[in-house]
């Protein structure tokens, strides 16, 4: 049963992970495809952005009202207490004269006249007596030496000048300002992958073009060893050969030990592991193209002018949030009491209520704040200026590279066509003894040399091509022309 579940193990596994099938040669577009999912940089940056969208997220809830749950325990170094005896001279004055009075009025009423002057002093003195008795000779407490408080309180924006919108815009900015740095990662990313491919091919060209050349050093010096058994050339002419064909390996070695280390750097930009086996076989052809002509708008999609861009706005937005500082602030409160037991008299068990809140005056900071983020904003605009205006430099240079480097593979391609007729002719003049194997071999070391500078110049073309289609900003472009 578990020798039944294996295949399909394995295709589940398979169609999960970026694995590389053994025998398959790899592709431009596969590499681009694992780097995707498995380069760290890449990784970072998504993390990066799922950082900035949780506090996006964030700054578009500041609207709603804050709640907290406040409690404490609350000791005093003296009961809250009301002072009764400062007032107690003017409350029994005044009851008594509002007896007397009360007393007058009523008598009036009855008799149509007022109370006798003995009769209302009487009345004075005897409430003045009740009074004085029922008077509290102590001052009563208003609170207890020691309490407990837990309530919830409230707190809605309901302006703020501008400041919440002004967070939301930045936080804003601060994602797509994610989103552009991923973007401008891939597009090295793919450059650098793309470089490192072109450069595999270009081995894997050198090496096809040195086996040719052992294989052509080890016919000379077959030849070679025939004229000397039969006495046709010195002796000297057989070990110049061996010499050169000596060297022809050890550049084909060579050749094969770049590759390898050109595949386990490939590795590492892939994110794969080190020990993981990349089958690259395809060969560097050149293959012309029509590039276009510098334009402004090539630039309007490198993510360096975007990044630039997005630093300009945002620098715009830091502006309306220094203006925002000298605003005043409004909110909305309540608090609601939840344990009222031996709470202050003073203390209600809930209120609401509206809280205005402005500096009306911090020795001009907010003011000077608002005028650097202004320079701030002129420095980022020029800066962007500038970060275009080099990318469409860059473009052009790139473009006339490309055509001054046609043109150079053009005349090596017709110089290596001749040199290998040349070297045809001097191999078949020997042949009828018209030649040594000395001018063969001259023949072949100028043919290689040539032949290597052609495709060097190969490679400059593809590796200016990959440069061009990342200042546009799309270096994946560059797999059209390497199919």
């Amino acid at each position: 049963m578990k020798h039944a579940c294996l295949p399909f193990v394995l295709i589940f596994l398979l169609f999960c992970n970026t694995f590389i099938l053994p025998g398959q040669n790899v592709s431009l577009q596969t590499c681009f495809s694992i780097a995707q999912k498995n380069n760290l940089l890449i990784r970072q940056s998504q993390h990066s952005i799922l950082s900035r969208k949780y506090a996006l997220a964030a700054e578009r809830l500041s609207i709603l009202p804050s709640v907290d749950l406040l409690a404490g325990y609350n000791y005093l170094s003296n009961p809250l207490t009301i002072n009764l005896q400062t007032v107690k001279n003017g409350v029994v004055l005044g009851s008594s004269q509002q007896s007397v009075y009360a007393a007058n009025e009523v008598y009036r009423q009855i008799t149509g006249e007022n109370l006798p002057g003995p009769a209302q002093q009487e009345i004075y003195n005897t409430s003045k007596k009740i009074i004085e008795t029922a008077y509290p000779d102590y001052n009563p407490e208003l609170s207890r030496q020691q309490y407990f408080t837990a309530g919830l309180f409230v707190r809605q924006p309901i302006w703020l000048g501008g400041k919440l919108s002004t967070a939301r815009n930045v936080a804003s900015t601060e994602l797509k300002s994610g989103l552009l740095n991923q973007q401008m990662i891939e597009n090295e990313l793919d450059l650098t992958i793309a470089i490192q491919y072109i450069r595999i091919l270009y081995l894997n060209t050198i090496n096809e073009l040195n086996k040719e050349t052992v294989t052509a050093f080890e016919k000379n010096e077959n030849f070679a060893n025939e004229l000397v058994k039969n006495n046709i050339i010195p002796p000297y002419f057989q070990s110049w050969t061996k010499v050169l064909l000596v060297q022809a390996r050890s550049r084909q070695n060579n050749t094969l030990l770049d590759k390898q280390n050109a595949l386990a750097e490939m590795n590492r930009l892939l994110g794969v592991p080190a020990d993981t086996t990349l089958k690259i076989e395809d060969s560097l052809r050149y293959r012309q193209t029509a590039m276009q002509s510098p334009e402004n708008n090539l630039s309007l999609q490198n993510p360096l002018a975007l990044i630039a861009g997005n630093n300009t706005i945002l620098a715009q937005t830091n502006i309306k949030g220094a203006r925002s500082l000298l605003l005043p602030n409004l909110f909305g409160i309540a608090n609601i009491n939840l344990y009222q037991k031996d709470l202050p008299v003073t203390t209600p068990p809930w209120m609401v209520g509206l809280e205005l809140q402005w500096s009306l005056f911090d020795g001009f900071k907010n003011y000077k704040r608002v005028q650097a983020s202004k320079q701030i904003a002129e420095e980022v605009s020029l800066q962007e200026e500038n970060t275009r205006t080099g990318i469409n430099t860059n473009i052009a240079v790139a473009l006339n590279r490309l055509k001054s480097l046609r043109q150079d593979i053009a005349a090596l391609d017709s110089a290596r066509s001749e040199a290998k007729i040349t070297t045809s002719l001097i191999d078949e003049r020997a042949r009828n003894n018209f030649s040594s194997p000395k001018d063969i071999n001259d023949a072949l070391i100028i043919q290689e040399e040539i032949e290597k500078t052609y495709y060097a110049a190969v490679l400059g073309y593809y590796i200016a091509l990959a440069e061009y289609f990342n200042l546009t900003g799309a270096s994946y472009k560059i797999t059209e022309y390497l199919k």
